[in-house]
């Protein structure tokens, strides 16, 4: 009887992986179309602050990683990456500039501390801590 159960088991385990990687598409692919509904609302939205440059970059980094977990790129897909990349360079050349404000107040900051100006250091502390808490989220 234990023979018959495990080979019984044993038949069935193919099915039960099959249906496994079925549910497992059938969330990758509601997943891909949540993350593409997402990224049509946010098309065409100018980035002005770093906040919607983080923003934009976290909605098409999810979007980018699940293409990329496809065995195979169809060329929907090829379409959506050029949509994605092209954002995503808008995204990341404003957090460019932000990093540059940021350096210039730890530069402003650490200066009055060398001159010992605490208004210097507060005013310019508060700046980049402003600006860094946006990019750590």
């Amino acid at each position: 009887m234990k023979h018959l159960t495990v080979a019984l088991l044993l038949a069935l385990l193919p099915l039960g992986v099959a249906q496994a990687q079925e549910e497992t598409q059938e969330q990758d692919q509601m997943q891909e179309e949540e993350l593409v509904e997402q990224l049509e609302q946010a098309q065409g939205q100018p980035i002005d602050t770093l906040k919607q440059a983080v923003d934009a970059l976290e909605l098409r980094n999810d979007l980018l990683e699940v293409l990329l977990s496809k065995n195979e790129l169809t060329e929907g897909d090829m379409a959506i990456i050029q949509q994605l990349t092209e954002t995503m360079e808008n995204a990341l050349t404003k957090i460019d500039e932000e990093l540059g404000i940021m350096r210039e107040h730890v530069q402003e900051v650490r200066s009055g501390a060398d001159a010992r100006e605490q208004e210097r250091i507060r005013e310019n502390g508060q700046e980049y801590l402003e600006r860094i808490k946006t990019l750590m989220q």
